[in-house]
């Protein structure tokens, strides 16, 4: 790994706390089918030009590239109180928590919504600061700036489709039958409120399943997102719980880093962890999501653990769910057992 790591900082041409030049000797723009690497690069990996990577290395490589990247980084913030990160990179979670784990800062802060749609939210504050003049410091909130659909709506389309449902009558049956479902091992797909503005889901429009389900992980990987087995879904907490069971970062509240289970947990959490002991964790204060922090509550009544995996709703290559006309598409198109949408229940 510290191989592959050392060829990435020659590519990345990053000495000292210099900003990266990347050394062009080792691309080919002509051999895009290639990753667009040229015989350099291949030759320094150990292998023969354009010979393909042996899966057995395929890891070592991208964890080589991980930590060059969180050993450029580091060398390109320096040193300071707080450190504020946005822009693509800033999505990735590893590099968040390499970050957060440094003594060279006090905080570290995480645009969650760090790629280029996240600038609309610059824009507002600039506004609100420079044009406007105000001095009162205005926070992100929850994140869940989309749009949302009354029970009209949504129950409009679901008798449009032809549907069955079932309408929930109060808050509590809603979440004992959200309960009840994720009991019995049954992947549950959540949808309430407005949506998520930015890459994560946060409890809105959510896919859901069980820590105590051992087949947990195939069934939402592999029968529902259709991605690789490597690529892990997220453990929400609620905010107060979360020192229990996960050593983790602030910012964690946005999903934008990983954590660490303890290890008394380790067994427990088995499915989502990402290597050794890594996990991506979701910490969800009360003010955030009510509805949501109190499903998490619930399911630590009744099962003794206030956890539930997390994943975005939304199917493979496809945008997370916006509309109940996308939830309901999603929902029959999926290995998905149930889904609320709002106070609506469905199953197959």
């Amino acid at each position: 790994m510290d191989g592959y790591r050392d060829v990435f900082l020659e590519i990345l041409q990053c000495a000292g706390n210099d900003w990266p030049r990347l050394d062009r000797s080792y691309f080919d723009a002509e051999r895009t089918t290639h990753g667009g690497f040229s015989g350099k690069f291949f030759e320094r990996i150990g292998l023969k030009d354009r010979a393909p990577i042996p899966e057995r290395d395929r890891g070592r490589l991208a964890a080589g590239l991980q930590r060059a990247i969180e050993t450029t980084v580091l060398a390109m913030a320096g040193e300071g109180e707080n450190l504020c990160l946005a822009g693509g990179l800033a999505m990735n979670a590893l590099l968040v928590q390499a970050l957060e784990s440094s003594e060279k800062f006090s905080g570290v802060f995480a645009q969650p919504a760090g790629g280029n749609s996240g600038t609309a939210l610059g824009a507002v504050f600039e506004a609100w600061h420079g044009l406007y003049g105000e001095k009162q410091r205005v926070s992100l909130g929850n994140l869940c700036l989309g749009p949302s659909y009354s029970p009209e709506q949504t129950k409009q389309v679901l008798e449009n489709c032809k549907l069955r449902f079932r309408y929930l009558l109060t808050t509590g049956e809603l979440i004992d039958t959200a309960v009840a479902q994720l009991s019995e091992n049954k992947i549950v797909a959540w949808m309430h409120g407005r949506m998520e503005f930015g890459p994560r889901a946060l409890g809105n429009r959510s896919i859901l399943a069980s820590p105590h389900d051992p087949y947990s992980a195939e069934n939402l990987n592999a029968y529902i997102k259709h991605r690789e087995s490597f690529r892990k879904f997220a453990a929400s907490v609620p905010a107060e719980l979360a020192g229990e069971y996960f050593e983790v970062g602030p910012n964690a509240r946005y999903l934008a880093t990983v954590g660490r289970v303890r290890e008394s947990y380790r067994k427990c959490f088995q499915s989502a962890v990402l290597a050794g002991d890594l996990i991506r964790v979701h910490a969800v204060p009360e003010e955030d999501n009510p509805l949501y922090w109190k499903l998490l509550h619930a399911a630590g009544k009744k099962t003794g653990l206030p956890v539930l995996y997390n994943t975005s709703f939304n199917l493979f290559g496809e945008p997370l769910v916006c509309t109940p006309r996308d939830a309901v598409r999603s929902f029959y198109s999926s290995g998905i057992d149930a889904m609320f949408v709002g106070n609506f229940f469905l199953q197959k």
